[in-house]
């Protein structure tokens, strides 16, 4: 033994391991107080009975924080027991009266802890207290750690495979210049497992499945390949707003995940592609590295830069269902259930104010279109449903400095039909309504709603102006 960080496997470590989508064991993922110890305050509309009622912004990011949480929950496995095991966090408080962590069965409340763990490395502090080290530099950083009665979480990744993130217990010396990491791997509890590493060479591998019930998989490190440490003393600390008006910098999050996978459980692997308008490198983009077993590409591009993304390439088999989310300063823009199928390429494409998303494929699209914003007294979000995207057409979905949400079809086929619901959430009440059935968007027409600035007092109408058309459907509270 080389060194050791005291951790036991069967004291220190969960019985239970990593999971993917809600079951009916794990039922529960982030709740609102849970949104609220991440990003403070601000992600709440209202506090009422000492609960947080989330924005409309933060609601539908709660949303899509769970569902990316179905690639796995590894990385708030490893800072949670990291933190459990050091102290950094006070095991009586979340654990039955007297337990170990390997004595606690699945809770809700540790099922929102640990999905609220995964969800910090999307934002700062966290995911600027990521550093890559080569073999020697890792077991240097660990044995400091250990003497200070501290630890890291590490986190591998490979690519066409995704990420994983354990929890360091110990190093070895295996001998001919190859050490032992020994880890607790959450997909296999009360175990402990070993990434096999040589410092002189700075090569490592690791075999293991990204959630339990997957395919195993064989990660390979080199140079360009390195291990990363995560410190963990920032992890319980509130984290940078990724949707709060005015918090952070005007950089916009592109979170791009596919929801299917191959029967096997291993990723679909498709072609994706984020340029300059018509080719090129973007300046200032920084790709961020999410570690779960989604097929997820994620970038922050810098604020009044137009780019376009590019998917296509899946191969024979089950077809893609993909994802668009952009995440920026008090807004979000997504479009959902993208399908990819063999064949198809599709194109979505943002102007240079981002406010804008343009989306095209030579396939027949039925994506779901969701908006949300926020001003200073309430927060709105619309969900729009049933418009086909024919091969042709260009659909666009916009926000407007006036404050329109704005639905565009341009170039050839039949006219579109949209269903949309809008919430308006203040600090005193929320306001829901619909358009009921569809509202018909003739090509080269658009239908705009004013859903950023309503107050939630005033009447709400849907307009529908273009190619001959002028016409206005009433938004009325869901029956």
């Amino acid at each position: 033994m080389i060194a050791t960080s005291g951790f036991d496997v069967k004291r220190d470590g969960f019985s239970f391991a990593n999971w993917g989508s809600a079951d009916a064991t794990h039922r529960r993922g982030l709740t609102p107080s849970m949104m609220q110890t991440l990003y403070g305050d601000r992600i709440c509309a209202r506090i009422v009975d000492d609960g947080c009622v989330l924005t409309a912004t933060g609601q539908a990011l709660q949303a899509d924080m769970n569902e990316n949480a179905g690639g796995g929950h590894c990385f708030g496995f490893a800072a949670l027991a990291g933190l459990f095991a050091t102290g950094q966090l006070d095991k009586a408080d979340y654990l039955p009266a007297g337990l170990s962590v390997y004595e606690a069965p699945p809770s809700d409340l540790l099922d929102g802890l640990i999905t609220r763990y995964a969800s910090t490395q999307y934002s700062p502090p966290t995911n600027s207290a990521r550093a890559a080290f080569p073999v020697a530099g890792i077991v240097e950083e660990l044995e400091a750690a250990w003497d200070r009665g501290e630890n890291y979480l590490l986190a591998i990744f490979q690519e066409g495979v995704g990420g994983h993130a354990v929890t360091p217990i110990a190093v070895r010396d295996l001998g001919e210049g190859r050490i032992g990491i020994v880890v607790y791997d959450n997909n296999f509890p009360g175990v402990e497992n070993m990434i096999v590493a040589n410092p002189g060479a700075d090569t490592w591998y690791y075999t293991t499945a990204l959630v339990p019930a997957e395919s195993k998989y064989r990660f390979i490190g080199s140079p360009d390949n390195p291990m990363n440490l995560f410190q963990l003393p920032q992890t319980p600390a509130v984290h940078e707003c990724l949707i709060c008006k005015d918090e952070g910098d005007d950089s916009v999050l592109v979170v791009v995940k596919d929801n299917a996978k191959n029967r096997d459980g291993t990723i679909i692997d498709w072609d994706f592609d984020i340029t300059a308008p018509g080719g090129g490198e973007i300046e200032g983009l920084e790709q961020v590295e999410i570690f779960d077993n989604r097929n997820t590409n994620t970038f922050r591009v810098p604020a009044g830069v137009a780019f376009e993304m590019t998917l296509g390439g899946v191969p024979a088999g089950p077809a893609a269902d993909v994802d668009v989310s952009l995440y920026g300063d008090g807004w979000i823009n997504e479009i959902d259930d993208i399908e990819l199928s063999p064949g198809a390429r599709t194109s979505v494409k943002v102007d240079q104010d981002q406010r804008k998303l343009d989306l095209s494929s030579n396939s027949v699209l039925a994506p779901t279109l969701r908006l949300a914003s926020e001003q200073a007294n309430w927060s709105v979000a619309a969900v729009g449903t049933g418009l086909r995207v024919l091969p042709g057409s260009t659909l666009s979905v916009a926000r407007e400095t006036d404050g329109d949400y704005v639905y565009a079809l341009r170039g050839v086929g039949l006219p579109g039909s949209l269903k949309l619901d809008v919430r308006h959430r203040d600090g005193v009440r929320d306001r829901d309504v619909t358009t009921g059935g569809p509202v018909s968007i003739p090509v080269d027409s658009s239908a705009s709603v004013a859903a950023h600035v309503w107050n939630g007092e005033t009447p709400l109408t849907v307009r529908v102006e273009g190619n001959g058309v002028d016409r206005t459907y009433p938004m009325v509270p869901p029956s």
